[in-house]
């Protein structure tokens, strides 16, 4: 709190012109105060969206890990790795033999340009 001091009427003469620049000190002084408190609310604001952000990426990987645990659980329960190890091997087999198949004919394109090949070295 500030006291006031009594000034005589001489005194409020020469201070005149002063006042007008006292003022505009003044506000300044309320230009950074108000700048002040919209930092400190933007602050606030900022620290409640980090904090929704972690809260929500927080249930994001409590969720994430309920499912992996389910599914590991499952994986154990019901294990199909070695079905599907069956299964992609007959296929890479027969994927083989027909690409086998193919390649071996007279005209196919492996046989051509190898023949090509052979012509322009002899």
């Amino acid at each position: 709190m500030v006291k006031k001091k009594v000034i005589s009427r001489e005194q409020q003469r020469d201070m005149k012109g002063f006042e007008e620049i006292m003022d505009l000190v003044a506000d300044d002084n309320e230009k950074l105060e108000i700048e002040n408190q919209k930092k400190k609310s933007d602050k606030v604001n900022d620290s409640y969206q980090l904090y929704n952000f972690l809260e929500d990426e927080s249930n994001r990987l409590e969720k994430l890990s309920q499912f992996f645990g389910t599914k590991i659980s499952n994986f154990e329960d019901y294990n199909q790795t070695e079905y599907i190890k069956k299964k992609q091997s007959e296929q890479k087999t027969l994927v083989k033999s027909e690409l086998a198949k193919f390649q071996s004919k007279e005209n196919s394109p492996l046989n051509m340009h190898l023949g090509r090949l052979f012509n322009s070295l002899f």
